[in-house]
């Protein structure tokens, strides 16, 4: 018996090695075969080994019933867990199907943005303005406004914007941008009763790329290659201060008009840009001087003949906006564009994407009088750096610009230009600077600390001019920053140029810079598939400087509070 039994266990493992693996992954080929090895031990026992063997065995089968019923369990509970997962995913994949970041119109990608803003200012002196801070016009002591100050609440900058990608072949893309909000003011727009005000559209350009050449054209409405990138020259790649003013702060470059750029990828990070953008002056109107007198020059550019006191062709009123422009408002002599270029570096360095950029501009001013035109050219260089000082932590920037006839650029929007007594054109030099700091000190909040200002230099001249038929003779102040105009007016409330205070009360007060210490905070109370629910505050501190004239300089400060409501659907 013995004998047989070891004969048919030797032919049955010796046939194949598959059989082996089989009974070792088979829980129940192992019991066959332990009764099969155990049978030997039994059929030469004695009864009472006989017996032990097989309580032993009945053990062994016991232990192994229950392994195999503990892997079944663990076999079911691995399955529930991979469909639960697979449900959740399927799950996620409808809902992302349902709620997409896009949406598509044949070979179009549409991507809606922007936001729903309830916004807040207080100021410690009039000024009448929106979210958007008139820098330049703060009140001097003289000026009533100064001593009240004034709330005002506004959802006029909620925002709307729309772009658009579509690949027209293998190399080359298109995109167009749209931003549109309502910080405009029609005529009949007011704050009596239903508060309407009409909507304006800040940008609205298409750029198109070419990948194989390197090759950007952009066109349209957009923020000035002037203005600082966090990357490369694009219009798509600007960077503002993070602040709630609508205007931003004194020494910011900015500017939003139409224009042409047309950028180029170049090797090591760099790529340069050249852009020609719609020109306008801002020219200053000199003041009362020492002897009563203002000089007779063009107020803005274009030259008028009056009779009586003032000579021909050096007079002026403000021309008027013709076809398509507001009649109220001057259009002046601007036959060349503004002429812009820029390079920048973006290389990664320390692991730190940095950028840096620097470029110039060139201007072009010009008028008649006397029966002929005055061409005036002038120019301007800035820079711009954005440093991530400690990544996801500490972010730096610092931009500026030198030169003459930059100053409608500057957030402060100092005059470009003011006039010699020939009525020629004269650029003003002044300098913008900017530098700030944000921190992010959870992935939710955002606190910033910035500092600007606009300074501008004096251009001027005295002259006596003899008297004609057409003038009083007499000395006349032209100019700006001229300290021969009067400001002993200035710190007596009331007082005005030509008021019951006479030559004493006049206030002239050329601005000669502006700064601003502001900080504040931004904190997303909620960010996730409802978009964004973000709260920011801002305070800030700009101190308005005059040039010297006859009773001192003067000195304007504002005190302003901001607070903002946003919800952000589509972010």
């Amino acid at each position: 018996m013995k004998k047989v039994i070891n004969t048919a266990m030797t032919v049955e493992y010796s046939r194949s090695s598959n059989a082996r693996q089989r009974l070792a992954r088979d829980p129940r080929s192992v019991l066959l075969a332990v009764l099969f090895t155990s049978w030997n031990s039994v059929a030469s026992a004695s009864d009472t080994e006989m017996r032990a063997e097989m309580e032993a065995l009945k053990a062994q089968v016991r232990r192994l019933e229950h392994r195999l019923e503990s892997q079944t369990k663990d076999r079911k509970g691995t399955n529930r867990e991979v469909e639960r997962v697979t449900k959740s995913d399927a799950s996620s994949a409808k809902s992302d199907a349902l709620w997409p970041d896009v949406f598509h119109y044949k070979n179009v990608t549409l991507k809606p943005g922007g936001f729903f803003e309830f916004g807040a200012v207080h100021r410690d002196r009039f000024m009448g303005a929106d979210l958007a801070t008139p820098f330049g016009n703060i009140p001097y002591a003289n000026n009533p406004t100064s001593h009240d100050g004034e709330t005002r609440f506004t959802a006029r900058r909620s925002r709307f914007t729309l772009q658009t990608d579509a690949n027209l072949d293998d190399e080359t893309h298109a995109r167009l941008y749209f931003a549109a909000d309502f910080l405009s003011a029609a005529q009949t727009a007011n704050l009596t009763q239903s508060d309407s005000f009409n909507l304006r559209f800040r940008e609205l350009y298409t750029s198109l790329d070419r990948s194989d050449y390197g090759l950007h054209v952009s066109a349209g409405q957009m923020y000035s290659l002037a203005s600082l990138n966090s990357r490369g020259t694009t219009p798509d790649a600007f960077l503002v201060p993070p602040v709630i003013d609508d205007q931003y702060l004194p020494g910011y470059t900015w500017s939003r008009q139409p224009g042409v750029r047309i950028s180029k990828d170049l090797p090591y990070d760099l790529q340069i840009a050249v852009g020609a953008e719609a020109a306008y002056t801002n020219f200053a109107a000199p003041g009362m001087n020492f002897t009563g007198t203002v000089a007779p020059i063009p107020a803005n550019g274009v030259s008028q003949t009056l009779p009586g006191t003032y000579y021909p062709g050096a007079y002026s009123q403000n021309p008027i906006g013709g076809s398509l422009y507001n009649s109220l408002n001057a259009v002046t002599f601007n036959h060349v564009p503004d002429l812009m270029t820029k390079a920048s570096w973006d290389p990664t360095l320390f692991d730190r994407k940095i950028h840096i950029e620097g470029g110039g501009m060139l201007r072009n001013l010009n008028d008649r009088t006397f029966g002929g035109n005055h061409d005036v050219w002038a120019g301007s260089g800035f820079i711009g750096v954005t440093v991530p000082v400690i990544p996801k932590l500490v972010d730096f920037q610092l931009s500026g610009i030198t030169g003459r006839a930059n100053g409608r650029y500057g957030s402060a929007s100092i005059a470009d230009a003011t006039f010699d007594w020939t009525g020629a054109p004269q650029p003003i030099h002044e300098r913008q600077l900017l530098v700030g700091v944000t921190v992010h000190p959870t992935p939710k909040t955002d606190v910033y600390a910035f500092a600007g200002g606009e300074f501008a230099g004096a251009q001027y001249s005295t002259v006596s001019l003899p008297k004609t038929a057409y003038l009083a003779g007499g000395v006349y102040s032209f100019g700006y920053g001229n300290p021969g105009f009067v400001n002993s007016g200035c710190s007596v409330e009331g007082s005005y140029t030509g008021g019951p205070y006479g030559l004493i009360g006049s206030c002239v007060g050329q601005t000669k810079s502006l700064r601003q210490l502001t900080g504040g905070v931004w904190h997303n109370f909620y960010d996730g598939p409802g978009g964004k629910v973000r709260v920011g505050a801002q305070y800030s501190y700009t101190i308005k400087d005059s040039f010297i004239g006859v009773g001192g300089a003067p000195k304007a400060t504002e005190n302003m509070i901001f607070l903002s409501l946003r919800y952000m659907p589509f972010n």
